[in-house]
């Protein structure tokens, strides 16, 4: 089970790495296409992605706990329907304001995670095709998922 210092690590990895990834990048480079969702989105719509993945983080962690390990928290949800609305919600940001808001989106979770109850953290449930402890999902929505994004949207851009 991954513990609650695990899971702080994990998350503050992501924040220094998207940072830093971030901070190389010019005006006009937030635009090309990433190695990411079939080299369909940018690196602005990869890091708008993230970003708004930490900001409903906090909301989301309290309904994967209660849904317990027999009900699939991901059932009836339509993952590209939601990705596109949280892209949407943070595409029109001008990059400052976007990594400002992934620096606070990220933060604001590390806020959460040291203070969300043991028995949150501990619950079993299921989203998808991930099951087991909810830290366990947040360690691979939240750490592996974010980074495979920082990493694709940082590597070798298309076009």
């Amino acid at each position: 089970m991954t513990t609650r210092d695990e899971l702080i690590s994990g998350v503050q990895t992501v924040l220094r790495e998207g940072l830093r990834v971030t901070s190389t990048f010019g005006p006009d480079d937030w635009q090309r296409k990433v190695l990411d969702e079939g080299g369909t989105w940018t690196r602005k719509q990869a890091y708008a992605h993230i970003t708004a993945l930490a900001e409903i983080t906090p909301g989301f962690v309290g309904g994967l706990a209660k849904a317990g390990p027999g009900n699939d928290a991901a059932a009836g949800m339509n993952i590209d329907a939601l990705n596109a609305q949280m892209v949407g919600a943070k595409e029109q940001l001008s990059p400052d304001d976007l990594r400002a808001a992934f620096q606070s989106g990220f933060e604001h979770l590390i806020e959460f995670i040291e203070t969300v109850p043991d028995e949150q953290l501990d619950n079993q449930a299921k989203f998808g095709r991930l099951q087991g402890p909810v830290s366990d999902i947040m360690a691979s929505v939240l750490v592996l998922h974010s980074m495979a994004h920082i990493y694709g949207a940082g590597g070798s851009p298309l076009g």
